[in-house]
C-alpha cells in the first residue's frame, strides 16, 4: 500500500554515500543498557526545512546536492556508526552495532508539486502529508549464526533530500534510535552543516568536538543490561504473539500542528501551579517552564480524549480507577556519576514515568496536579537509574491503566541554530 500523498513526489535518484574510504576501522560495538531499551521503538523519523526561493532544479543538482553527499561523507568519517548495521542474533545473542570499511547510507533525492509553507506551517495539516517527504530504511538482511539462521543485519540510517523548486529544501532522516539519541543525532546534523557551509574545505567544528564513541564508558555495576534485555526479549515475543499489533503507519483522519507556548504564556502558567507550593509544610522548588508547559498539554490532551465512547465500553464512569501517564525523557550525560562527555554518541536518556488518577487530570485542578506530579518527577532525576529495571515494564503496566502521552526531543537542541 502506498503513503498517502506519495504522487506529490518524484524520486529523481537513489544513491549510497559512504564514509571516505580507509576511514572506518573493522570493529564491532556492544551496546549499553542505555541502548538496548531503545530497541522496542519504532524508526525515529525527522524532517528540517531550508527556504532557499531561487533555489530552481538546475541550481540544485549542479551545486546544492554534491556539496550535500559529498559533504554527508566527510560528516559520516567521524559518525561511522550511522553507516554501520545493527547485527541482531536469535535469543540468547546479544544485539551489537557492525561497522565495516564500505559501508554505506542510503541516500533518496526527490522533487515535490507540494507548497513548503504549508507543509511546514504550525497550522493544523493532515498527518500524512509529511510522510513521503521521509526515507524508509531498506529491509533487515538475514545473515548464518553459529551454522543456522535468525541473525538479520539492518541498516542504522536513511536519509531523503526533496527540492521545493523555487521555495526551499527537506531534509528527511530515518534512523534507530538503538544508535543515537536526540543529543548524538542533533551533534551529526550540526557537524554535517558546518562541513557543508565550507564546501567541505573546513572541518575545524566537528574536529574540535567530535563525537565521543568509547560506549565503554558507561558503567553498569548493576548488570542493568542483562536485566533490560531480558525485559525487551519478552515484550518483542508478547507483541508478536498479538494479533493487533499497530500498524506503522495509522494517522488516517489525524492532524498535526505546532502550539506555540510564548514567555507569557509560561509565566502565567507557572503563577498557577506554584501558588500553593507547600509539602508538609516546606516550600518546594517552583516548577519550571517544562514542567508547566507539559502540564496544560497533558491535562488538555486527557480531556480532549473521546471519554464517552470509552464509558460505553467500560459500562460505568471512564474515569473511575483509571491512572493515566505523562512520560518524559531526560538527557543524563551531565547527571552519571562519573559524567559522560557532552558530546558521547550513543543513547544516555533516563525515562520518567509520572503517574496520575484520571478524575484529578479532570478536576478543576487538573494543571495543578499534573503541573505538580511532573515538578516531582523532574526532582527525581537525580536518581534517574534507580528505576532502570523498570524503564520496559513501566511502559506496559502505564498503558494498562490508562492513557499514555510521551514526549520526546527537547528545544534546549536548538536544531535550526548554527554551529558557532
Amino acid at each position: 500500500m502506498s503513503r498517502p500523498y506519495s504522487d506529490t513526489v518524484k524520486t529523481t535518484d537513489e544513491l549510497q554515500i559512504s564514509p571516505p574510504a580507509g576511514s572506518v576501522p573493522a570493529t564491532s560495538i556492544p551496546l549499553p543498557f542505555f541502548d538496548i531499551f531503545w530497541l522496542i521503538v519504532n524508526p525515529i523519523q525527522r524532517v528540517f526545512f531550508y527556504n532557499l526561493p531561487n533555489c530552481n532544479v538546475s541550481k540544485f543538482r549542479q551545486t546544492i546536492l554534491p556539496n550535500l553527499t559529498s559533504c554527508l561523507s566527510l560528516a559520516l568519517r567521524y559518525f561511522y556508526p550511522f553507516a554501520a548495521r545493527l547485527v541482531s542474533p536469535p535469543r540468547p545473542g546479544k544485539p551489537y552495532i557492525l561497522c565495516s570499511d564500505g559501508d554505506s547510507v542510503s541516500l533518496t533525492v526527490a522533487e515535490t508539486s507540494l507548497d513548503l509553507d504549508q507543509v511546514s506551517t504550525d497550522l493544523p495539516n493532515d498527518a500524512a502529508l509529511l510522510h513521503p517527504l521521509l526515507p524508509k530504511l531498506p529491509p533487515a538482511e538475514s545473515k548464518p549464526h553459529d551454522g543456522g539462521g535468525g541473525t538479520t543485519a539492518s541498516p542504522i540510517l536513511a536519509v531523503k533530500i526533496t527540492l521545493f523548486p523555487n521555495s526551499g529544501v527537506c531534509i528527511g532522516f530515518e534512523f534507530l534510535h538503538v544508535a543515537a539519541d536526540g543529543s548524538a543525532f542533533n551533534h551529526f546534523v550540526k557537524s554535517w552543516a558546518s562541513i557543508c557551509r565550507s564546501g567541505g574545505k573546513d572541518l575545524s567544528w566537528v574536529e574540535k568536538s567530535p563525537p565521543c564513541l568509547e560506549r565503554s564508558l558507561v558503567h553498569d555495576p548493576r548488570n542493568l543490561k542483562d536485566v533490560i534485555m531480558e525485559q525487551v526479549w519478552n515484550f518483542a515475543e508478547a507483541w508478536q504473539d498479538d494479533d493487533e499489533s499497530p500498524p506503522r503507519y495509522r494517522h488516517s483522519g489525524k492532524v498535526r500542528a505546532t502550539f506555540v507556548i510564548d514567555r507569557e504564556d509560561i509565566s502565567r502558567l507557572k503563577a498557577m501551579a506554584n501558588r500553593d507550593n507547600r509539602e508538609d509544610g516546606k516550600r518546594l522548588p517552583a516548577a519550571s517552564a517544562f514542567a508547566v508547559a507539559s502540564a496544560m498539554i497533558w491535562t488538555n490532551l486527557i480531556k480532549s480524549l473521546d471519554l464517552e465512547e470509552e464509558e460505553e465500553k467500560a459500562g460505568d464512569d471512564v474515569s473511575g480507577g483509571k491512572i493515566d501517564s505523562y512520560v518524559f525523557p531526560a538527557d543524563l550525560r551531565g547527571r552519571l556519576d562519573p559524567q559522560l562527555p557532552a558530546t558521547y554518541f550513543g543513547n544516555c536518556i533516563g525515562i520518567k514515568i509520572v503517574s496520575v488518577e484520571r478524575r484529578d487530570l479532570l478536576g478543576d485542578d487538573g494543571f495543578v496536579v499534573a503541573a505538580k506530579a511532573i515538578a516531582a518527577g523532574i526532582r527525581g532525576l537525580g536518581g534517574a537509574l534507580e528505576e532502570a529495571e523498570k524503564w520496559v515494564t513501566g511502559f506496559g503496566e502505564a498503558f494498562k491503566s490508562g492513557k499514555v502521552v510521551t514526549v520526546a526531543g527537547s528545544p534546549r537542541l536548538r536544531v535550526y541554530e548554527q554551529c558557532p
